[in-house]
């Protein structure tokens, strides 16, 4: 009787296993948890921030911008200070309309690719996103729509397969 009660356990734990990739892959999974969204954008054009990039000596804000924009930064949720840095350091600040968070969610949430892609280029990022919850910091987004490329930082699910599924494009019509 333990034999067959140990084993309809074993059956029912792989059963449920094998289904939660299945719906992980198809369900609605949202990389954050947020009900506020702000969006910064570089303060300079990419020439600027290539001639920056290629001087020998840089100021402390051009090392502060080149770390938010070239570096890890931030590293974690715990890692907010960049935030007041990026108004310190002029980017121009946007908070989204909050008619937009159902597409977003949307957009940031976990899927299987339909069009893989390959980052084109290796440039800076130029457009960060900052996700809030009751005004705690919950993560961030830094993109570079042109290279299709993107940096995640708090995100509750891998986001390997992020943009293979023309999030790139939508994102940036919903941000414009």
């Amino acid at each position: 009787m333990k034999r067959i009660l140990f084993l309809v356990t074993i059956l029912s734990f792989a059963t449920a296993c094998q289904q939660n990739p299945k719906a992980a892959a198809t369900g609605n999974l949202p990389f954050y948890t947020f009900d506020q969204v702000i969006h910064y954008t570089v303060p300079v054009s990419k020439s600027e921030l290539d001639s920056i990039i290629g001087k020998s000596e840089k100021s402390r804000k051009e090392l502060g911008l080149l770390q938010i924009v070239t570096g890890n930064i931030p590293v974690s949720t715990q890692d907010s200070l960049f935030i007041s840095n990026m108004d310190i350091l002029g980017f121009k600040k946007e908070i989204i309309d909050p008619k937009k968070y159902p597409a977003l969610e949307k957009l940031f949430s976990k899927r299987e690719p339909t069009q893989p892609i390959q980052p084109t280029c290796k440039s800076g990022y130029t457009d960060i996103l900052v996700f809030r919850n009751k005004g705690k910091f919950m993560g961030s987004v830094k993109l570079n729509f042109e290279c299709q490329r993107h940096q995640m930082v708090g995100q509750r699910y891998n986001d390997a397969d992020f943009g293979q599924s023309g999030e790139y494009e939508a994102l940036k019509k919903l941000l414009k």
